[in-house]
């Protein structure tokens, strides 16, 4: 079903046209290396590969690899120079801790004088000497809100912090350094916060509890943590799947998948721009390295699903809705939603890109028979959908399913 007027023939593919466009101010290379020696080779098969993005006009480059994003200078396709890195560091729970690095790098390593960041934020957290991930000399460390914390201090201090914190770690005890005075909890909160800790755990960047399992193993609704957690593993999912290919063309005809955060609509932590800062290089055009780019609204407790389609200078938008007897308003709404997120990227970078309320397509899909399933069905169609499988595959069976048996899985404690 369609809104508004009929969506204009396309010449040419979407994904055809846009990667047409992005050519003529961009090139994309995938280059393949050892990853001990740091090599390039002509035989691809077996190989790691990185993507080198180059505008023109300029020397720098955006290098994009399995675990991070380099924007600045180069020399034979490795950081070389000024950059700035976005590093992701899974625990084993998958939960990513950003390290964010701007300053010197040699022969593809951090090396030299540098700011790390707190996380995706323009927020200094420590000024100095950085050799690979480990801060050798500090000039300066700062609060989350860009006060000073500690000015430098003298080396007497630093080592008697230094053997506090190493006779901690040896001991295997929690402590706080302050003034150089080492000071350890009592053991009666200790054991009070490892009792509600052992109710609720982190997986996948979402706190998760025993009540989610318990609602994933009832009919009840799911909420927005469990469907977060799951979008979160589709992406790291991804991430995995396409930096372990090994050929050219299967590199190629891979589709990246995107699910844009649900909390960035209800600006919780950050805004779009500066939790896509990375793509900064490419104007913040995300959509040039992602293929399949998806969101969630929920309206009322109802979840819908959205594909957005980036084909040359328009968008145009999918609806997938497993109760989609609704008003056309309802989900211009709910797409205009999506526009105004979107929006900045678009304005800041001086893009001709527009969307418009015509451009809406609801699609017809297998719909809800429980009132309660609609997060189901969410993780269903996105499921199905970045497989290339029907979506007249999706019966109740599977519904149950996923619910009971992949989305428990992904949420329980364990790894």
């Amino acid at each position: 079903m369609r809104l508004g007027l009929k969506l204009k023939k396309e010449s040419k593919p979407p994904q055809e046209q846009q990667q047409e466009q992005a050519t003529q101010e961009f090139k994309f290379d995938f280059i393949f290396f050892n990853s001990n020696q740091q090599q390039q080779f002509e035989n691809q098969d077996s190989k790691q590969f990185k993507l080198i993005i180059q505008k023109k006009n300029t020397k720098e480059q955006m290098i994009i690899y399995k675990d991070y994003v380099y924007i600045g200078e180069t020399q034979n396709n490795k950081m070389h120079g000024d950059g700035k890195i976005y590093i992701k560091q899974y625990d084993a729970y998958c939960n990513n801790n950003y390290f964010i690095f701007e300053g010197q790098f040699k022969n593809d390593e951090i090396n030299g004088k540098g700011i790390e960041y707190y996380g995706k934020t323009n927020n200094k957290k420590v000024e100095g000497v950085f050799q690979k991930l480990s801060l050798i000399e500090k000039f300066q460390e700062y609060n989350q809100d860009g006060s000073i914390l500690i000015k430098q201090p003298n080396l007497q201090q630093s080592q008697l912090q230094q053997s506090f914190i190493q006779e901690d770690r040896n001991n295997n005890k929690m402590f706080r350094i302050k003034s150089g005075v080492k000071q350890t909890p009592p053991q009666p909160q200790q054991q009070k916060s490892q009792i509600k800790q052992n109710d609720k755990w982190t997986k996948y960047d979402v706190e998760l509890s025993k009540d989610h399992l318990s609602s994933l193993l009832s009919e009840k609704a799911i909420n927005d943590q469990i469907i977060e957690a799951y979008l979160n593993y589709i992406n790291y999912v991804d991430s995995e799947k396409f930096f372990n290919l090994k050929s050219l063309p299967e590199i190629q005809a891979f589709k990246r998948t995107l699910i844009i955060p649900y909390f960035l609509f209800e600006q919780q932590k950050l805004d779009i721009l500066t939790y896509y800062a990375e793509f900064s290089y490419l104007k913040g055009q995300f959509w040039l390295v992602y293929q399949q780019i998806f969101v969630i609204i929920n309206s009322n407790g109802h979840w819908i699903l959205l594909e957005i389609l980036f084909e040359g200078q328009d968008i145009k938008m999918k609806v997938y809705d497993s109760s989609s007897k609704k008003k056309p308003i309802f989900y211009v709404t709910s797409c205009k939603h999506v526009w105004n997120m979107i929006e900045p990227i678009i304005k800041q970078n001086n893009l001709a890109i527009s969307w418009k309320s015509k451009d809406i397509i609801v699609v017809e899909c297998p719909q809800l028979s429980q009132p309660n399933d609609s997060g189901i069905f969410i993780c269903a169609y996105i499921k199905y959908l970045i497989s290339n499988i029907s979506l007249d595959q999706i019966t109740q069976e599977v519904i149950n399913n996923i619910r009971k048996t992949e989305l428990f899985n992904i949420v329980k404690k364990e790894k």
